[in-house]
């Protein structure tokens, strides 16, 4: 009842000891492992903070409607990162190595510099809506509603693997 109650928690990361939390309104974060909460939005923009995603000490999270934020400090700053996104409605964030993937309601878009700049990588994909996103080594999946995609190269290309689903 001391945290992050304003309407649903819908991501979580964690950051060395730091737990950060993704609300309707903002961003939590818990330094004593969710006991206490604190919001950390100065420089936030938008509702609805769908994802987080950790690269090193840089926090990540997208918003529906306000595009990329990035921190360097913890959360105490947030500073927008969506240069070269068509889309600012984030669903969902993925990390693999030191890139980031952000799926939105426009694709699937891919930075190589912490968000400085985006790029479109969704050849293949059948679906802008990308509601999750999923790295694991050098395999990129895109959960979508047309079915899961998987790209085997940074997002170049993508194939659907559906093989098993069902509607």
């Amino acid at each position: 009842t001391n945290g992050p109650n304003d309407g649903g928690v819908y991501c979580l990361a964690v950051s060395g000891t730091n737990i950060f939390a993704g609300a309707v309104y903002g961003v939590y974060l818990s330094t004593n492992n969710g006991t206490n909460w604190t919001q950390v939005n100065n420089g936030l923009t938008g509702n609805y903070f769908y994802t987080l995603a950790v690269i090193g000490d840089n926090i990540f999270t997208g918003t529906f409607g306000g595009g990329v934020f990035l921190s360097t400090n913890n959360g105490t700053n947030w500073s927008p990162v969506d240069s070269g996104l068509t889309s600012t409605n984030i669903l969902s964030l993925a990390v693999s190595g030191t890139d980031i993937f952000a799926g939105t309601t426009g694709g699937v878009f891919l930075s190589t510099n912490n968000g400085t700049n985006w790029t479109p990588v969704d050849s293949g994909v059948t679906s802008t809506y990308i509601l999750s996103l999923a790295a694991n080594g050098t395999n990129i999946y895109a959960g979508t509603y047309d079915g899961v995609f998987l790209s085997t190269n940074n997002g170049t290309n993508w194939t659907q693997v559906n093989n098993g689903l069902t509607n």
